[in-house]
């Protein structure tokens, strides 16, 4: 997650430094006119990325202490013979090992984002912001040996989850202005989320190179995959609303025809609603609003 940060503050510092110069080329450095109260409605689009705590990825690890694990495949009868078969067995499969440091990947954060201003420092914001999540590691088979061979060898392939969220934030933003060009603002304010998990999959590659995944969701409830049976699949919806906190700041650039350009870093503190993994985590995100 470190170096993640440190990417997102480059990216911070490069965007502000440069919009910066281009606002001041766009007029002079004279002080904000007051004669207008401010109030009003401002609209615009956020484009960011946002890395979330690592925590909350070990949902994805098929431990067996979780409702999506690695005993719900290996346990069926056939899946663990295509595994078997797949692998090339000999004599028996089993599972060696699972991952215990599952992290996400940086994720892309676009939204809606709108702004209530009482006067040119204070305003009331409301943005909604989408991002994909994604986990990979992998898992660990130990495959028996063929009669050739005197010991068993350990194979390693993909394990994967992807979730949905929504992030909607409330709160209330401070503006400091410096010039009719530039201001610098703070935002915190209440979070809630939405979770949708979307995959918890691991994946087995054959002797042809073809790789074929094995859910971990069960779909089946009570009952078990049958290859070409008649055993109904049931949707399964995984997540919920959470709740937390956001804070943030960045900088305020105007440009000609009204149009606005925010950098800014906003950090969160705050809880997803994922079964066994419900505590409060931080992450953070960098992000360049348009507004209008």
């Amino acid at each position: 997650m470190n170096r993640s940060i440190v990417t997102l503050l480059i990216f911070q510092i490069t965007v502000i430094t440069s919009l910066r110069v281009l606002a001041q080329s766009e007029g002079g450095r004279g002080e904000i006119d007051f004669s207008n109260d401010g109030r009003g409605w401002s609209f615009g689009l956020n484009v960011g990325v946002y890395y979330p705590s690592k925590k909350t990825a070990n949902y994805y690890n098929g431990h067996p202490s979780n409702v999506n694990n690695v005993n719900y495949v290996m346990s069926n009868y056939y899946w663990y013979n295509e595994i078997f078969q797949s692998l090339g067995a000999n004599d028996s499969i089993s599972v060696a090992g699972l991952p215990q440091n599952m992290h996400y990947k940086l994720a892309m954060q676009p939204g809606l984002y709108a702004q209530y201003s009482f006067n040119p420092q204070l305003a009331l914001v409301i943005e909604f912001n989408y991002m994909k999540l994604k986990a990979n590691d992998v898992i660990t088979f130990e495959v028996d040996p063929k009669p050739y061979a005197t010991e068993p060898d350990l194979r390693l392939y993909p394990m994967r989850g992807v979730e949905e969220r929504v992030y909607g934030n409330i709160g209330i933003k401070r503006t400091w202005p410096k010039t009719d060009k530039l201001s610098w603002f703070v935002t915190g304010g209440v979070n809630i989320n939405s979770t949708k998990v979307k995959k918890s999959s691991f994946y087995v590659e054959d002797q042809f190179y073809t790789e074929k995944e094995y859910s971990m969701i069960n779909v089946y409830g009570d009952n078990s995959y049958i290859p070409n049976g008649n055993t109904q699949a049931f949707t399964v919806y995984q997540g919920g609303i959470g709740f937390g906190m956001f804070g943030g700041a960045g900088a305020s650039l105007k440009f000609a025809n009204s149009v606005v350009i925010e950098p800014g870093i906003t950090a969160n503190w705050l809880m997803v609603k994922l079964e066994n993994f419900r505590d409060m985590n931080p992450g953070i995100g960098a992000y360049v609003r348009f507004m209008y």
